[in-house]
């Protein structure tokens, strides 16, 4: 079982704080979430706690912002868009390094369009948004730095494996 204060990947709302438990009307994880500026407090079974999970260490952190342009673009394709998009939605939920891997799979394949003089599905970019939310999250937790400085250092990263411009 999660001790309080320990940080766990919820599958729907990413990096959570285990805050408390509680036992009626069912035994309950106490979870604490941080959406944008606001933090929500979440109730989750403790039958379902194998659904969630701590989150990467700051070595495994570390590793994947360092080892980010060896990172595999994940090679899945459908050719029902709303079926790859539910794919990439499940993987996000795993939490790093699939969220990293995921955003770079979006990041690629909208690079990939618009060097075709081709507007990307729209849902790349939902899919990039959300994977890159979550990785920028989870890493900064797990390196205890500023999310804005998790970005940068991924920004970086990506610019130097020549996924983005300097800008």
């Amino acid at each position: 079982m999660f001790r309080i204060g320990e940080h766990v990947v919820h599958p729907g709302q990413g990096v959570c704080t285990v805050v408390d438990y509680e036992d009626a009307p069912a035994p309950m994880i106490v979870l604490e979430a941080k959406s944008g500026h606001a933090k929500t407090r979440l109730l989750y079974p403790v039958a379902q706690a194998d659904r969630l999970h701590t989150i990467i260490s700051k070595e495994e952190a570390e590793a994947l912002i360092e080892r980010y342009d060896t990172l595999e673009c994940d090679p899945f394709t459908e050719r029902n868009s709303s079926l790859e998009e539910s794919y990439f939605k499940a993987q996000i939920k795993l939490g790093a390094p699939e969220t990293l891997r995921v955003a770079k799979t979006m990041r690629r394949r909208i690079n990939d369009a618009e060097s075709r003089s081709k507007k990307p599905s729209s849902y790349y970019l939902r899919i990039l948004k959300e994977a890159k939310r979550r990785s920028i999250e989870e890493i900064a937790v797990a390196l205890d730095v500023s999310e804005e400085d998790v970005d940068a250092r991924l920004h970086a990263a990506a610019v130097a494996a020549g996924e983005l411009s300097e800008n």
